[in-house]
C-alpha cells in the first residue's frame, strides 16, 4: 500500500489514504466447438450472463472470459460454492445454457465446461425426374443410406418429419408396426403447432392411443399420442388432445385419412449415439434405421413415431426438414428397380439446400 498523501483541490487540502487494491480479472475461461467441423469461427459469437457484477470478452475463434471483482463477485470463497449460469449464442446456432460451478477456495480464473454448438438445422429438398424424358416421377421414395464406398460412414436416419420432443443420449429408437383398429374424418381442419383434433367420433380412443393422419399422397404421414379426450360420450364428435403438436397442416373432409391403432415392436431397437433437439429431421443411432416406421423412446412420457425416408409429390418434389448434425449425408432416391445415390456436404449457410436426381 501507499503512504497516505495529501493533494489540493478548489482551495482546500485532502488526504488520501491508500486503504485497498480491487482487482478487475477473468475469473471465468472457456471456449466452444463446432458440433460438425470441430473448429469454431463466428464474428457473432457472444456470451450472456444476467449477474450485473459479472462482464464477458468473447472472441470469434469461441473463447471467451467473465471477468469481475473476485471479492465483489464471490465475498465467501472459502466455505461457499456459487454457480454461474450462462447462455451462449451466434448466429446459425442453437443457444447453448452452461452453469459455471465455483468451488470453495477456487483458484482463478476457473474453467468452464467446453461447450459443443449446435448448428440450428437446413432444409434438403428436391426434384426426381426421368433421366430419358425429365418427367417429374411422383410416389419415389428418398433415404438416407449409408456411405457406399467402405468403411461405414453415415449412420443418419432421416425422419419424412421432425421430431417433436427431445431425447437423450442413449434413447431407443425401434422399428414398429402400425395396426388400424379404426378411423374418423377430421370435422375441422388442423394447423401446424396444434395439439387437439377434432374428430366425428372417439370411439376406441383412449389416453396413450395412437393416431396417424395421412394426405392422400402419403407424402405427408404424421402419428400424434392421445393425452386425453375432451368432454362428451367417446363415440360422439368431439375433441381429442395429444401430447405432441403437429408438425404440418392436415385438412378436414377426404383430403386427410385419420386411423387409429396399436403399435407392435418389430426387430430389434438401437440407441441413439448423440441426444436430439426437439425439431431435429434426423436421428443419429449405432445403426441406420431404414423401415417404414420407427418409435422413439417408446414407453415413456415423450414417445413418438414417425415415417422414414421421403416420398415425392406428383411433380416430383421431395424435402427434409431439420437436416443437421453431420457433414456430409447419402442421399438414395428410388423407384422400381431404378436407383441413385448421392453425396451431399450439407451447406449450413444456406437454408435450402438442393439435391436433385435423374432415374
Amino acid at each position: 500500500m501507499k503512504p497516505p498523501f495529501q493533494t489540493q483541490a478548489n482551495g482546500r487540502t485532502y488526504t488520501v489514504v491508500d486503504a485497498g487494491r480491487s482487482f478487475y480479472e477473468a475469473l471465468i475461461t472457456g471456449t466452444v466447438v463446432d458440433e460438425v467441423f470441430g473448429d469454431f469461427f463466428n464474428p457473432g459469437f457472444a456470451v450472456q450472463t444476467s449477474r450485473p457484477d459479472l462482464g464477458v470478452n468473447a472472441a470469434d475463434t469461441g473463447l471467451y472470459a467473465v471477468t469481475g471483482h473476485r471479492g465483489q463477485s464471490f465475498p465467501q470463497i472459502t466455505p461457499t460454492t456459487y454457480q454461474v449460469n450462462l447462455v451462449l449464442s451466434a448466429p446459425g446456432f442453437r443457444d447453448s445454457p452452461v452453469q459455471v460451478t465455483i468451488p470453495p477456495g477456487a483458484t482463478f480464473p476457473v474453467p468452464a465446461p467446453v461447450v459443443t454448438m449446435r448448428r440450428l438445422p437446413v432444409l434438403i429438398q428436391g426434384r426426381v425426374v426421368s433421366d430419358t424424358t425429365g418427367a417429374p416421377i411422383s410416389a419415389a421414395q428418398v433415404l438416407s443410406v449409408d456411405n457406399p464406398t467402405p468403411p461405414p460412414h453415415s449412420l443418419a436416419t432421416a425422419l419424412r418429419l421432425p421430431l417433436y420432443f427431445a431425447h437423450a443420449l442413449g434413447a431407443s429408437a425401434q422399428q414398429v408396426t402400425f395396426t388400424s383398429t379404426g378411423t374418423a374424418p377430421l370435422a375441422s381442419d388442423v394447423t401446424g403447432g396444434a395439439t387437439v383434433l377434432s374428430l366425428t367420433t372417439r370411439a376406441g380412443l383412449a389416453a396413450g392411443s395412437v393416431i396417424r393422419l395421412a394426405n392422400v399422397s402419403q407424402t405427408l404421414v404424421e402419428y400424434g399420442v392421445v393425452d386425453h379426450l375432451g368432454p362428451g360420450s367417446a363415440a360422439a364428435a368431439g375433441e381429442v388432445f395429444l401430447r405432441n403438436a403437429l408438425n404440418r397442416t392436415y385438412l378436414a373432409g377426404t383430403a386427410t385419412t385419420v386411423q387409429f391403432g396399436t403399435v407392435a415392436a418389430a426387430g430389434a431397437a438401437v440407441s441413439l449415439t448423440a441426444d436430439a433437439n426437439a425439431g431435429d429431421g434426423v436421428l443419429i443411432a449405432s445403426a441406420l434405421i431404414n423401415v417404414t416406421t420407427v418409435a422413439v423412446d417408446q414407453g415413456n412420457a415423450n414417445e413418438e413415431y414417425h415415417e422414414v425416408g421421403a416420398l415425392t409429390d406428383s411433380d416430383g418434389y421431395y424435402g427434409f426438414e431439420g437436416m443437421g448434425r453431420v457433414v456430409e449425408i447419402y442421399l438414395r432416391a428410388s423407384q422400381g428397380a431404378s436407383t441413385q445415390t448421392q453425396d451431399w456436404f450439407v451447406e449450413y449457410d444456406q437454408g435450402v439446400n438442393v439435391v436433385d436426381f435423374q432415374l
